[in-house]
């Protein structure tokens, strides 16, 4: 897609987005998502063909159409939630350690944090290391730093406290 033919995409779009506006909400209750998702779809479509600048308000006309009744409308199709088991036995104060654990972690670099917290949640380091392609020793001694990095500020908080 040339850049011309975008920019006069997008100036026939800015200067007809009321009018689409209400053509959208004729067609769907949710009118803005739809007009945008038929923005994206009209300029996915422009790459392919710029013919479509010969006939752009039926075609995007045609494509809200098609959108609302088809992909779009399958999209927004609103479900139930799935039943489930509510826990019984809820710990308030497990869940607060680990709240709390979350809140220090945030002091962590950004690496450090992901590696605590999926090390925490049970990957074997091997395993991540495989997958990810970061070195073993690395993702333990990120593990060995964050320890060291959380000692120090519960030292630092218990000692205020």
């Amino acid at each position: 897609m040339s850049s011309r033919a975008r920019r006069d995409f997008d100036a026939w779009f800015v200067k007809n987005y009321g009018d689409l506006a209400n053509v959208a909400r004729r067609l769907h209750r949710d009118s803005d998502d739809l007009l945008h998702h038929t923005y994206v779809s009209c300029v996915l479509a422009l790459r392919k063909n710029e013919n479509i600048l010969d006939n752009l308000p039926g075609y995007v006309h045609t494509s809200m159409w098609n959108l609302s009744t088809g992909t779009f409308r399958k999209l927004y199709k609103i479900t139930d939630a799935p039943d489930y088991e509510h826990v019984s036995n809820y710990d308030l104060q497990e869940a607060i350690r680990k709240e709390e654990a979350l809140l220090m972690a945030n002091h962590l670099s950004w690496f450090d944090r992901t590696v605590l917290e999926l090390y925490l949640d049970g990957w074997s380091m091997v395993e991540l290391g495989k997958q990810s392609g970061i070195e073993v020793n690395v993702l333990y001694k990120s593990i060995s730093n964050s320890k060291k990095k959380l000692r120090i500020v519960i030292r630092q908080r218990t000692s205020k406290g």
